[in-house]
């Protein structure tokens, strides 16, 4: 995971002009009429925000770093839930959720389906609960949110990584509850992180030592630990003397 850097003009004139228009819409509703809301992907998910989104994050996943377009469309992930929200397993999924940014580029990053769709779903866990914004009237910037913001925090702050595995700094809490909601260290990405890091192994031992290919290696550390590259923050914690 890595910080994604978002500035003014990177938001979509779709989003500041008909995404600014139905925010404006939504504050005004009843709360019968926000639960029978139809959320308009074709707004919110349009090619041209995927399209943006795909390019400030690389064409990365926000949260497992995995390349998204070699395998699925990918998904434009809500980081605060627009229709409902759940603090904690077992919950029901309470409504509305954060309506009032549901077109709001601050909130929308690039996911892969299974981060998003198998693993964060609803869930938006915060430090403590009674200080949820439950309306627009309310602010957001009381909150302490238990999942990372890419768009706002510094991931390396609470995750880093033992080999292939994502592990939370000291064992603070939002790295952990990151870790179990974004599915983090599920199995079929274990394997991927660890196919990955079998191969950089082998090319840190010639970096490492005097030899005619050494020079190249450690230059190619420098490349793949860059944010640009996947799995990025695992090669950084990995090899910190050839970053």
């Amino acid at each position: 995971m890595v910080k994604i850097t978002k500035k003014k003009p990177d938001t979509p004139q779709s989003l500041l002009t008909t995404g600014a228009a139905e925010i404006t819409v939504l504050k005004k509703m009843t709360k019968a009429k926000l639960l029978a809301y139809k959320y308009k992907s074709s707004l919110y998910g349009s090619p041209a925000v995927k399209d943006k989104l795909k390019s400030l994050q690389n064409d990365k996943c926000c949260f497992c770093e995995a390349t998204v377009s070699h395998v699925s469309h990918g998904d434009v992930e809500h980081y605060r839930p627009k229709a409902g929200w759940i603090q904690k397993e077992k919950d029901k999924l309470t409504k509305p959720g954060y309506y009032w940014v549901a077109y709001d580029f601050t909130n929308l990053f690039l996911s892969c389906q299974i981060c998003n769709q198998k693993f964060k779903r609803n869930y938006f866990p915060l430090a403590n609960p009674a200080k949820r914004a439950k309306n627009h009237k309310q602010k957001i910037s009381g909150e302490k949110p238990l999942i990372i913001d890419p768009g706002k925090d510094d991931p390396e702050k609470f995750l880093s990584f033992n080999k292939e595995i994502i592990v939370p700094v000291n064992n603070n809490t939002k790295g952990l509850e990151t870790i179990k909601r974004t599915g983090l260290n599920r199995r079929e990405i274990l394997k991927n992180r660890f196919e990955y890091l079998e191969t950089f192994s082998i090319l840190a031992d010639i970096a490492r030592k005097n030899l005619p290919d050494s020079a190249k290696a450690r230059a190619h550390f420098k490349k793949v630990s860059k944010p640009d590259r996947i799995y990025s923050l695992m090669i950084r914690r990995n090899f910190p003397d050839l970053v």
